[in-house]
């Protein structure tokens, strides 16, 4: 919002440089004053016009933004508020007509003149108590007369001259009332942060892609009770600044923060489950949750949408255009059956399961609200519009941050699907119509055809996804200048194991003693060989490097003691926890709520997710002195475990390693799939093209 204090300089720094024996004063400051006088800032010079305590005020008008502990800045504070509102007033008196002049009122700001008492009547009744009168020997209108008659408020020269009684307080209070209707200015979505908030808080807000006030509630409502982490330099403190003041706004920005930031999710989500026990409990009429429900989810969002869609014979498919009225294998009667009873055939599959049934709820959910059809209704110009869909998904669908299928804000989508996102959730639907068609549940499968027409795009695999022979080298330096420990010992271990091996993330994570054996061939020496199942339940072997054994023997030395309660040494996993689980919300053995640790112990399986964010947290570290190398830092940012499993492939075939041995060793369904990594290896292609002999014409 622009406004003409805009031009104003400065006339207080609210955090100064600290000198030795001074008080600290503000520490930080969340929303900036030199650029727009708010609201806040007259009600806190008002109360000190009045008399108010300053102490008081400021904690109730400034305080949330602004920290300190002495009262000296208190007062320094109010000094500068006040003649920042003047230098303000002065600005735009020079605007103003000769009669909308207001320097009368900055006059009335400017002076500091002791408050001197106003001339204080008493009232009708007490008057004429004090002169002995008796009220029922004399009328009221008899009793006014002689009232003003007493004190001349009959007498236009005595009124005059008793302007000069009026309340300077008051006066001052009144000017700065007027001034605040000409100056103070209110917030508004549109805002860009610089205009409210103070240079660093805007910097750090800036660098997560925040440029307005709505952004930025915006931001806050997705990632809810933790947003501030997202954000380097944000604290605690800070964020419960924006928070207040963004909340004092709220009918001026007409948005408003969710009452989700008000407490951890897994805290929100025991509540909503007490109260939806609570609620199934004292309603006789609440309607039972069919066991195929539990495909999806049962007591879900997406549940009570299916539900509802099941309860709707429009929606159910009774009646579906494409439903076949004959017998199916599925024994389904409706849609919704017939979808959990093909799911079924994947229980086995958790990670195929999971990854049809997300595209399947998405897409039977459109059909609900968009279409207004059942999925045994769908057409083909119907998929086409599905496609289209998906190449722009609404906002409305959209919630970016991961939250439980049970929160409110729970969205089908978590983010835009790039293109090979949007083919596969196609190739999804276009096998389950053909299932259910071959079920003989459907007469016809309305994506068949289309997507023949469809210009998807083509599976190609990026092998730029992997460190170059430089980049390795500086990934290994930085890890040896890590200091020694467990966590260095940990992180080796993952490191080589990965870039060694190639297995995958899943396949490390699942990874158990029991699984290595010793193998003693002729003429080789003893060789430790893991074996990994990966895809498709295909099981292989993969020889381990004598190092890598060594680090991983390392690594099971910090367990010792605790393995030999072991019941089973076979069981106990290659990479493991250091430290007891973070807390989390829960309910204590007496039921109350409260944060407690998942576990107390430590030498358990390193999950997936943790060896993960255990990779990216050291390729965050090591990116800030990528540059110092000469290497793009933002390779290493985007690096993540599957780089590793590249890394290994692409180096192996430098190496010299036949390309049949390296498509076993990582598993890759088809040799093809290898080939890639020998087809397009870059430098070999510009080694190649470089040596060719150059023929010129004589």
């Amino acid at each position: 919002m622009q406004n003409f204090t805009d031009t104003i300089a400065p006339l207080f720094h609210s955090a100064p440089a600290r000198k030795r024996g001074r008080p600290l004063g503000a520490k930080s400051q969340v929303v900036r004053n030199a650029r727009a006088l708010g609201i806040h800032h007259f009600a806190f010079v008002r109360s000190s016009l009045l008399g108010l305590d300053l102490r008081e005020s400021f904690d109730r008008y400034l305080a949330w933004s602004e920290s300190t502990t002495d009262l000296r800045y208190v007062q320094n504070r109010r000094e500068a508020l006040l003649k920042q509102i003047i230098e303000a007033g002065r600005h735009i008196d020079a605007t103003l007509g000769p009669h909308q002049k207001i320097t009368a009122l900055l006059d009335l700001l400017r002076s500091d003149a002791a408050v001197k008492p106003a001339l204080a009547l008493p009232s009708v009744a007490e008057w004429a108590q004090t002169e002995g009168m008796d009220p029922d020997s004399w009328s009221e209108a008899e009793l006014i007369a002689e009232y003003k008659a007493a004190f001349g408020l009959d007498n236009a020269d005595a009124i005059e001259s008793a302007a000069g009684l009026k309340d300077p307080v008051a006066e001052r209070v009144r000017a700065l009332n007027h001034l605040e209707t000409i100056l103070a200015v209110t917030p508004a979505a549109t805002d860009r942060l610089e205009s409210w908030l103070a240079r660093p808080t805007a910097k750090c807000l800036r660098n997560v892609g925040l440029l307005t006030l709505g952004d930025l509630v915006r931001y806050i409502n997705v990632y809810g009770y933790r947003w501030h982490t997202r954000v380097a330099g944000f604290g605690v403190r800070r964020a419960s600044a924006v928070l207040a003041w963004l909340r004092m706004q709220a009918s001026h920005l007409n948005m408003s923060i969710a009452d989700t930031v008000q407490e951890p999710k897994s805290l929100r989500a025991l509540k909503q489950k007490a109260l939806g026990a609570l609620t199934a409990y004292g309603t006789q009429a609440r309607v039972p949750v069919p066991p195929q429900f539990s495909q999806f989810g049962a007591g879900t969002l997406v549940q009570i949408g299916l539900s509802r869609i099941q309860g709707s014979p429009l929606l159910a498919g009774d009646a579906g255009e494409f439903r076949s009225h004959m017998a199916n294998t599925l024994g389904a009667s409706n849609d919704l059956e017939a979808v959990n009873a093909w799911l079924a055939y994947y229980k086995d599959k958790v990670s195929t399961q999971r990854s049809y049934r997300k595209e399947v709820e998405r897409f039977m959910l459109w059909c609900a609200q968009e279409l207004k059809k059942p999925l045994s209704g769908v057409t083909s110009p119907d998929c086409l519009t599905y496609r289209e869909f998906l190449q722009a998904v609404p906002a409305s669908w959209i919630h970016p941050a991961p939250v439980a299928r049970t929160d409110p804000q729970w969205r089908a989508f978590r983010g835009q699907p790039g293109p090979a996102s949007q083919k596969q959730a196609l190739v999804i639907l276009q096998t389950m119509f053909g299932a259910l068609c071959d079920a003989g549940y459907l007469v016809a499968n309305p994506m068949k055809a289309l997507l023949k027409g469809f210009d998807l795009p083509g599976s190609k695999l990026d092998i730029r996804r992997s460190f170059t022979e430089a980049e390795w080298t500086h990934v290994l330096q930085c890890l040896d200048q890590l200091a020694d420990g467990p966590e260095r010992v940990r992180l080796k271990c993952i490191l080589e194991l990965l870039v060694t091996s190639g297995i995958r993330l899943d396949e490390l994570a699942r990874a158990r003693h029991g699984h290595l054996r010793l193998e003693s061939l002729p003429d080789l020496p003893d060789t430790w060989v893991l074996t990994v199942t990966g895809k498709r339940n295909k099981t292989r072997d993969v020889p381990l490097n004598p190092e890598v054994v060594r680090l991983l023997a390392t690594h099971g030395k910090e367990f010792m003691l605790e393995d030999k309660t072991s019941a089973d040494s076979s069981e106990l996993p290659l990479i493991r926890t250091l430290h007891a689980s973070v807390a989390q919300w829960g309910r204590a053995e007496e039921g109350a709520l409260r944060a407690v640790p998942l576990s107390d112990k430590t030498g358990s399986a390193l999950s997936a997710a943790g060896i993960y964010a255990v990779l990216k947290r050291f390729f965050g570290q090591i990116a800030k002195t990528a540059g110092d190398a000469g290497l793009d830092a933002r390779r290493f940012d985007k690096a993540s475990t599957h780089w590793m499993r590249h890394t290994f492939v692409r180096q192996a075939l430098v190496d010299g390693l036949p390309i049949e041995v390296v498509s076993e060793l990582a598993g890759h369904a088809s040799i093809d799939t290898t080939s890639i990594y020998a087809t397009q290896e870059l430098a070999r292609k510009i080694k190649a093209v470089q040596g060719m002999r150059r023929r010129m014409a004589s």
